[in-house]
């Protein structure tokens, strides 16, 4: 007995694009930049993959422009007036 070739369970071709975007038309990847980040959900580095076509809920992390600047945001209890550019759907960090 041994350990699996490495590959083996890997698919032939793996495109992330099937597996983290449901609406290509709405949807774009963005690298967060600076400190106004909503706390540890998102540091600067991170790509977040955000769909514009994807309503807002209490929870989840959006980007939004705020004072003239995009700030990452979790939103608290229904959406404020501001000018939302995407819901996250994915955040991908490198180790």
């Amino acid at each position: 007995m041994g350990f699996p070739v490495p590959g083996d369970a890997i698919e032939p071709s793996l495109d992330l694009n099937r597996h983290l975007i449901t609406n290509p038309a709405a949807t774009f990847i963005m690298r967060v930049e600076g400190d106004l980040v909503a706390g540890a959900a998102a540091q600067p580095g991170d790509l977040l993959i955000l769909d514009r076509s994807r309503p807002p809920q209490p929870g989840c992390l959006v980007v939004a422009a705020i004072a003239g600047s995009l700030q990452v945001l979790r939103l608290e209890d229904s959406p404020p007036e501001m000018d939302l550019w995407g819901v996250v759907t994915y955040l991908i960090r490198r180790p």
